[in-house]
């Protein structure tokens, strides 16, 4: 594949009005890790289907949401308290395949070595922050990283995404209330797919816009198209301005939707038409933004083909190394639970 570029002046003036302040290999990066993310989610549910993993989260459908926020991130500083769908996000800040591959298979070689299951990130290399079950309780986390950068005054700004179905929860409300009042530096990203689980928006909020929450604590809320990957980065740099600038923080909302059920434990054919999801399908993020590279000159279609190859193989390997890989030691099962591990207290019974 030749290197990304552009062709021309007029292509160049196009690139920065759709794209500013990017490099157009940063977005082909971008576009890499969402088709890299299909192939991975694809083949976790796969492994799903074959018995050979016991659970799995979808996300195909978000990756535009997930690789446009992380376009707008200082990776050299930034805080992540990512969705359980932000895959394309944490490839894009260099996490390899074979992470939550292996998390899949309850592997060491997973992040957590481990210890938590697929869906439940959590990266200190990267200041990725680790979620937990409930959601979303990472919002809360996310504002206290962001109150201390603030005290610190390291430049850095903390990433707070979650669902619509989490916009419902006290964390947002006491989330957005304390970072309103305090200014923290933190941009909230709802992913608003329109369903929690199988619960349609209608059903769980008055508003049909997320969005709108942001009037009653004094920030702005912007509503963006969660399909289109550049929008949602222009969104999410303008967001990060402000919050680097000391002005506190914004609520975003990314219009998306996922295409398989909300996790392999879910039949979605008893709550959502097929007409619907097909619907939604012809927008697909990752075709959209493909197009969109060809159309700047930054790709090619033979590029496209290439990609989607090497992607292919490239999780295909990292599958198999993550069912290879060695299960946990369990001699280490006390560590990054205590400071001091506990002596073993002799046989329980």
């Amino acid at each position: 594949m030749a290197d990304a570029g552009l062709d021309g002046g007029a292509s160049a003036a196009a690139w920065a009005a759709v794209a500013p302040d990017l490099a157009p290999e940063a977005v082909v990066e971008a576009y890499r890790c969402m088709v890299r993310t299909r192939h991975l989610e694809r083949t976790g549910w796969d492994l799903v289907r074959q018995n050979r993993v016991h659970f799995a989260i979808a996300s195909p459908g978000h990756e535009g949401v997930a690789a446009g926020y992380a376009l707008a991130m200082d990776r050299a500083r930034d805080y992540l308290a990512p969705h359980y769908r932000d895959v394309a996000a944490l490839l894009y800040l260099g996490m390899p395949p074979l992470r939550p591959l292996s998390t899949l298979y309850g592997r060491s070689t997973a992040v957590s070595r481990g210890r938590q299951p697929y869906g439940y990130w959590g990266w200190a290399a990267q200041r990725v922050l680790t979620a937990s079950g409930p959601q979303p309780n990472h919002l809360t986390q996310g504002v206290g990283v962001a109150l201390g950068s603030k005290f610190l005054g390291d430049g850095a700004v903390t990433w707070v995404t979650f669902g619509d179905g989490g916009a419902s929860r006290g964390e947002f409300h006491e989330g957005l209330n304390f970072a309103a009042i305090h200014r923290c530096p933190v941009v909230f990203l709802c992913e608003n797919n329109g369903y929690t689980q199988s619960v349609p928006l209608p059903r769980q909020s008055a508003l049909p816009d997320i969005a709108t929450r942001a009037d009653g604590y004094g920030i702005p809320g912007v509503i963006v198209d969660g399909m289109d990957t550049l929008a949602v980065y222009r969104a999410a740099r303008a967001a990060r301005r402000r919050a680097a600038a000391g002005e506190g923080p914004t609520l975003l909302e990314a219009k998306t939707y996922r295409y398989l059920p909300n996790t392999s434990n879910d039949d979605d054919t008893r709550y959502r038409d097929r007409a619907e999801v097909e619907a939604w399908r012809a927008r697909d993020p990752i075709p959209q933004l493909g197009r969109r590279l060809v159309e700047l000159g930054a790709l090619t279609e033979a590029d496209l083909v290439h990609l989607d190859a090497e992607a292919a193989a490239e999780i295909a390997a990292a599958a198999a190394a993550a069912a290879a890989a060695p299960p946990p030691d369990p001699a280490e099962a006390w560590a990054h639970s205590y400071a001091v591990p506990p002596a073993p207290s002799g046989a329980v019974g």
